[in-house]
């Protein structure tokens, strides 16, 4: 069975309760696969693989007809912060909900920056989303990263409401058009084949670092080098020279390697 997630986003956990671990979270629009059920919790399998589980009442179920049609409709990838919904063309008077970045929404009609968007229970809403100002992938996924600076750290998530590492790098190139795995620990088998030295490394670049066992632990994208972009605490700038303010010796000293994302680029 086929499922949408039709919450702005699902949080996701490791078993069927509350107090179990988040581990990661599905967005408005992802068609999810139903593995189990157990009573008001189903286990889903997400659009990048990552099996967990959420509460059904953040799911429809995605009848023929819904399938059918979304193969005809155009998508809105959402790039601007806690876009509102509304109910009406002029986008008045109280909005009807949220879209989080990263999300791929169907629209129905698009006229400039407005769009008539299809909402999973097959109502209609309107939202006013810009264009981004940059188009190259690599800008695109740091003006995505540098939009939610100060935004919370929070295990599991993978939007501005609050992100982990590597849902702040999936996010992002999301936006960008492509596509990562959701941990960091998949995401540097995707680049291991093409390491790049800090000083080679480009804007959108990823930087990884393992803890004293060898495990990657944590995710950053390279801004201008040596200044990168992460979630740790908060999604913040730091470098990895010493003789700046911003410096952290300790990922410093954890760096496992720098990684070029030409790969994902060129498909």
């Amino acid at each position: 069975m086929k499922k949408i997630i039709k919450t702005p986003f699902a949080n996701m956990y490791d078993d069927a309760s509350f107090s179990s671990q988040l581990v990661t979270q599905g967005l408005i629009w992802d068609i999810a696969e139903q593995l189990d059920r157990k009573g008001d919790w189903v286990r889903l399998r997400l659009p990048d693989g990552y099996e967990a589980w959420s509460q059904d009442f953040s799911t429809l179920e995605l009848s023929p007809e819904t399938g059918s049609l979304l193969n005809t409709l155009p998508r809105l990838t959402v790039h601007t912060p806690f876009l509102s919904i509304y109910d009406n063309p002029a986008m008045q008077g109280q909005r009807m909900g949220v879209l989080a970045m990263g999300a791929s929404v169907p629209y129905l009609e698009q006229n400039d920056e407005d769009y008539e968007i299809l909402l999973p229970d097959g109502g209609h809403g309107h939202v006013r989303q810009p264009e981004l100002t940059v188009t190259d992938p690599r800008d695109v996924i740091l003006c995505s990263a540098g939009r939610i600076l100060g935004a919370s750290y929070f295990w599991g998530g993978k939007t501005e409401n609050g992100c982990d590492c590597s849902g702040l790098t999936q996010m992002c190139f999301r936006i960008a058009g492509l596509s990562l795995p959701r941990d960091a620990g998949q995401q540097i088998k995707r680049l291991k084949e093409d390491p790049v030295s800090p000083e080679e490394a480009r804007p959108g670049d990823l930087a990884f670092f393992q803890n004293e066992k060898g495990n990657i632990v944590h995710v950053a994208i390279m801004r201008r080098t040596p200044e990168y972009i992460h979630a740790s605490g908060e999604v913040k700038i730091n470098s990895f020279d010493p003789g700046k303010t911003h410096y952290l010796k300790k990922l410093h000293d954890m760096l496992e390697g720098i990684y070029s994302i030409e790969t994902l680029l060129r498909g």
